[in-house]
């Protein structure tokens, strides 16, 4: 993300989203070039000797561009080249700008730290009505990733507000190989950005006429959206069609009979055995009747009639 920033005692920002690009390799394509300023207004401001705006309506400021740790930002000062800074924001939020010294920036957008600026050096009687310039070089602190089971998994800019189904659409959706959920991951409040929670889980039922709800709620900054890779369950022995199928919800015994094609003339639905695997990778066989659950993994086998 590129935004540019030119402001005397007013402000003003000006961003161009980028457009996403695919895969991993899509952090390489975060930054595009600004749409240019029209010559003549920046001609008509500086030769006005007044601090303010480029106006341009096309442009709204929205919450979407607040600075944040990570993010590099080029500030200069129009004829003090002397005062060109290029820094990166640490985790203090706190940079070192010349003349002025210390500024608080994490939270603020572009437009107000040049406004900051501005004003400090405006006080400080160092340059009379001065016209600064910040361009936003990278912005690291307003990302997302979507990883899993999608078909270009990265980390994509946050532009503006995008719901969790935008968030799928931009990483090419969902692979045959996805479950039909999406795990949330958020970061914990006062904690660095590489300690996330799962915040919530989200049932990913996109084939339905109507979506679910869940899916239009909008994503915040660094969050992790991943989707995990379907679980599946084994039946074997005599059944019609014995094989691998993925899991369903609240699945027992009788269901999975019922999608292995029900058992076999030689078969016994009272010699049913569960080979499951424990916690310590142990392989434990289990007893079962036609009501009892079966987890992910399972492998159940049906046994033959011994009359």
């Amino acid at each position: 993300m590129l935004a540019l920033v030119f402001i005397g005692t007013q402000a003003f920002a000006q961003e161009n989203p980028p457009a996403v690009s695919s895969g991993l390799k899509f952090d390489n394509q975060l930054l595009q070039l600004p749409q240019a300023v029209k010559s003549q207004q920046l001609t008509q401001m500086i030769n006005s000797g007044q601090g303010g705006a480029i106006p341009d309506e096309s442009v709204k400021q929205t919450d979407s561009d607040v600075i944040g740790e990570g993010d590099q930002l080029l500030i200069t000062v129009f004829g003090q080249p002397d005062l060109t800074s290029d820094v990166i924001i640490g985790e203090s939020g706190v940079i070192t700008l010349p003349l002025v010294g210390t500024v608080e920036v994490k939270g603020k957008t572009a437009t107000e730290i040049a406004a900051i600026f501005a004003k400090k050096l405006d006080q400080g009687q160092y340059i009379k009505s001065p016209k600064v310039s910040i361009k936003v070089m990278q912005q690291l602190s307003r990302t997302f990733s979507v990883l899993g089971e999608v078909l270009r998994p990265g980390r994509y800019p946050l532009q503006g507000q995008i719901s969790i189904l935008e968030a799928l659409s931009l990483a090419g959706g969902v692979s045959q190989k996805a479950e039909k959920s999406l795990r949330i991951l958020r970061r914990v409040p006062g904690k660095s950005a590489s300690e996330l929670h799962e915040y919530a889980s989200v049932k990913l039922e996109l084939d339905a006429v109507r979506l679910a709800p869940e899916l239009a709620q909008k994503i915040q900054p660094n969050d992790v959206l991943f989707v995990p890779q379907i679980k599946n369950f084994y039946v074997y022995g005599e059944v019609r069609r014995p094989g691998m199928y993925p899991m369903e919800d609240d699945l027992n015994v009788m269901r999975v009979l019922s999608i292995g094609g029900g058992v076999t003339e030689r078969g016994s639905i009272r010699r049913i055995i569960i080979h499951r695997k424990t916690e310590d990778g142990a392989l434990r066989e289990i007893s079962a009747g036609i009501g009892d659950q079966v987890m992910p993994g399972d492998v159940v086998f049906i046994n033959e009639r011994i009359f």
